[in-house]
């Protein structure tokens, strides 16, 4: 005998529930996550300062001070403050700085694999069970790693932690199954049309820092070895120095951007190294260093250096105009092209914050640009680049015959 088969309205099927969210097995990736990335960083750290206290002359520290040492420069990585007796470091390498997210992107990848993460919901959930652990042990290592001479700032260490481990993990969690095209879809259409600008803009800048500061650094390479012999570092010592200099070669590109923007930078206290001022007294005796100009430049290639952050504008107009086309109005045009120059002011202000800061105290307490008034520079030079050409632009388009590209979603 047989039963009629149900209609579809009869059957129902459980929603199924999404993978990385709200599970036991995710809070148990991120936290084992955050301590693989952790222990691999402060390894790393450990290898160097090994390295170096091998080659150098033994001053009796014990391994419990090297310990220490290996900690604090794995803070300094993610931009955690050292007070010193007679003054604080707070310049971060920013060559250093990347190792720490790096590890980060790798390690959440695989866990965000593991998890089956397939929404950027789930990718930031999967960030933060990452970044509320790596936190915690960021502020555990700076509570081991204080020393008679050196110490860490805990709540600094808790922050920059966080927020280290939240950016780094969110970046990987994104990576397996293309993720990060559904979180970019899911942005408002006028955001992605600005992030793009913002990315070509940006990129021009540090190019123009690059060429300033390599271009500075070949004219005075025979200063630049002489500081480099200053006080016969040896073969450990002279590896250690060109280390270091490698970890600050992003630090010194973005000096290089704001000397192009117009603030410049300063080189300690009471000095400016600048287009439109420059005052500039001893300086250590540290290689890089040496592409310090040693005097100012004339009036008329003072202004001509303001050309690169306009032109940096106007890639960022002409892509917003690209994308909007000839039928957006004048006033969207302008207003959308404008805020370019903000969106690059923000992203900028935290570069620069992290590409400066104290060594030690007295004169040196005052190192790399102003975050405040390199960015207000930057904002309003990248603002007039791109309205000027997405309206140049727009005019062309029009007078065109109407070839224009139809407006994308606002």
């Amino acid at each position: 005998m047989t039963q009629p088969l149900p209609s579809t309205s009869d059957l129902t099927i459980a929603p199924r529930r999404e993978p990385g969210v709200g599970l036991r097995w995710p809070v148990r990736a991120g936290c084992a996550t955050a301590c693989s990335v952790a222990a691999a960083g402060l390894l790393l750290a450990t290898l160097v300062v090994l390295v170096g206290w091998a080659t150098t002359v033994r001053d009796g520290s014990g391994a419990s001070d090297l310990l220490r040492t290996a900690g604090q420069l794995w803070l300094l990585a993610h931009g955690v403050s050292l007070e010193l007796a007679d003054g604080r470091i707070g310049l971060t390498p920013l060559g250093l700085a990347a190792l720490p997210v790096v590890l980060l992107v790798r390690s959440s990848g695989q866990a965000a694999r593991r998890c089956r993460v397939g929404s950027p919901r789930a990718a930031l959930a999967l960030a933060l069970t990452v970044a509320v652990p790596y936190a915690l042990l960021a502020a555990l290592v700076s509570m081991l790693s204080v020393s008679g001479a050196v110490r860490p700032l805990t709540g600094q260490a808790l922050f920059a932690g966080f927020a280290v481990g939240l950016v780094g993990a969110f970046a990987g969690s994104l990576r397996p199954g293309r993720v990060w095209r559904a979180a970019w879809l899911a942005l408002p259409g006028r955001l992605r049309r600005l992030i793009p600008a913002v990315a070509a803009a940006t990129a021009v800048l540090l190019a123009g820092g690059a060429l300033v500061v390599g271009g500075s650094l070949a004219l005075h390479l025979g200063l630049a070895a002489d500081l480099a012999g200053t006080g016969k570092p040896g073969i450990g010592g002279g590896v250690a120095l060109l280390l270091l200099g490698l970890t600050l070669v992003p630090n010194a590109v973005v000096w290089g951007a704001s000397w192009l923007a117009g603030p410049g930078f300063a080189a300690g206290v009471g000095t400016t190294v600048g287009p439109f001022a420059h005052e500039l007294g001893p300086v250590p005796s540290f290689p890089l260093l040496a592409a310090l100009p040693a005097g100012g430049v004339p009036g008329a290639l003072a202004l001509l250096s303001l050309l690169l952050p306009l032109a940096a504008g106007a890639l960022a107009g002409r892509l917003v105009q690209g994308q909007l086309g000839g039928s957006a109005s004048l006033r969207r045009t302008a207003v959308e092209a404008a805020s370019a120059g903000p969106a690059l002011g923000l992203v900028w202000l935290p570069l620069l914050w992290l590409a400066g800061g104290p060594v030690g105290g007295a004169r040196l307490s005052v190192l790399g640009p102003s975050p405040r008034h390199v960015a207000f520079a930057l904002t309003a030079e990248v603002a007039v680049g791109a309205v000027a050409a997405a309206l140049l632009l727009r005019r062309r388009s029009g007078s065109g015959g109407g070839g224009g590209v139809a407006p994308v979603s606002p």
